[in-house]
């Protein structure tokens, strides 16, 4: 029976240990879901395959057992106990064994829940550098504004000039700050002029390109940056609601440090302290010093306890999160693809590409860019798939 005890004291500390190992052992990365998902169904199988062993000894020691009761029934009193208690020590090992494999493979998903938090989190505050770092609003509104045109400002400073002859008018300044009121008052004024017809025509046909991007764009400029700072609200919005995941989810283990600290101040090796104390105390050492020697502890069903619900339920979050990050990306794919059929459908660009600003190039390029960041970058189309959903479940084909 020492023999027995050492080997599964063996056992249970190659279970817990191994895991724990497997980062440094195993070469796979995780910093992207694909390498993470190849490391977590490593130790999930690694995990699996001692308890599995651990199961086929003892099985083959309670057989054993069985057969010496049924030598030595109702012949050998003093053999026949020995036997009944060998039989008895070992189903209390055998049931401390999957207790303890309970517990490696909760640990295991909790463990791994932690890593998507941080990987999705990264992701969330790279969009979110993005979103500020863009120029939507300002661009828009240099585009969609005729008065921050050369041309435009140009034709206007020369009406001006021509406000003493016959029919002039002056705009109220309360009308100054309408970019259409302004150019519709400047075309205006073109015609009243006592110019030329062909004066009229030259100024006209100066902003006549501004008038056509401005006018035809302007809707549909505004449409873009107001989907951009929805977007951008999005964003925030799943970045609180990661933050708070965090909360609710290390709370369980003990760990009362927000998110953004921990990442700053890089205190993860303290959140992982606070797991193996957590855990630790989940399963205790198997055994009760008692006097007179170790004593089997009564059988604790470990799926039923608190902590472990806790932790279960700890990372069924993780998976509602990710459905929630998949459904923000796959949105803001469509959002930019909507934004990049818009920008492109001005059919006069070839004409006016002269009078056009920059920004207008700008605009393009940044949703583009944005297009190729959610595709390459931020939309993870791995994290949607029934691989990860299983493993979050402790579940492993091999």
């Amino acid at each position: 029976m020492k023999t027995l005890k050492s080997i599964f004291i063996i056992l249970v500390v190659m279970l817990f240990i191994c895991p724990r190992q497997i980062s440094a052992e195993n070469p796979t990365e995780n910093t992207t879901i694909d390498g993470l998902c190849q490391e977590f169904e490593y130790e999930l199988i690694t995990t699996q395959k001692i308890y599995e062993n651990n199961y086929n000894l003892l099985r083959r020691e309670i057989l054993e057992a069985n057969h010496l009761l049924r030598k030595y029934s109702g012949k050998r009193k003093k053999k026949f106990r020995n036997a009944l208690n060998k039989k008895f020590e070992l189903e209390d090992t055998f049931r401390k064994n999957k207790q303890m494999y309970d517990v490696s493979m909760i640990e295991i998903r909790y463990r791994k829940g932690i890593d998507l938090i941080k990987l999705l989190y990264e992701k969330i505050l790279g969009l979110e550098h993005h979103f500020t770092g863009m120029q939507v609003y300002q661009n828009v509104s240099t585009l969609s504004n005729p008065n921050t045109y050369p041309e435009f400002r140009k034709a206007k400073e020369m009406l001006n000039q021509k406000k003493h002859r016959k029919f002039a008018l002056e705009m109220p300044n309360l009308l100054q700050s309408n970019p259409f009121m302004s150019a519709t008052f400047t075309l205006i004024s073109s015609f009243l002029s006592n110019d030329s017809k062909n004066e009229k025509q030259r100024d006209f046909d100066e902003i006549a390109c501004v008038l056509d991007f401005t006018v035809r764009m302007n809707g549909d400029l505004n449409t873009i940056r107001h989907e951009v700072e929805f977007l951008k609200k999005a964003n925030e919005n799943l970045k609180l609601e990661c933050e708070r995941l965090f909360e609710e989810y290390t709370k369980v283990v003990g760990y009362l440090v927000p998110l953004e600290t921990c990442r700053t101040q890089d205190d993860w090796e303290n959140l992982y302290e606070k797991i193996n104390a957590f855990v630790g105390e989940m399963q205790g050492d198997g055994m009760e010093e008692m006097e007179g020697g170790m004593e089997p502890v009564p059988p604790m069903f470990l799926e039923n306890s608190k902590d472990h619900i806790n932790l279960e339920f700890a990372t069924r979050r993780v998976s509602d999160f990710i459905i929630k990050y998949s459904d923000f990306t796959n949105r803001g794919v469509q959002y930019y693809q909507k934004f990049d059929n818009i920008i492109s459908s001005y059919e006069n660009e070839s004409t006016c590409q002269e009078v056009i600003p920059r920004q207008f190039s700008e605009l393009k390029f940044d949703i583009k860019s944005t297009i190729e960041k959610f595709n390459n970058t931020y939309n993870l189309p791995e994290i949607q798939g029934s691989r990860l959903k299983d493993l979050m479940f402790g579940l492993v084909q091999r």
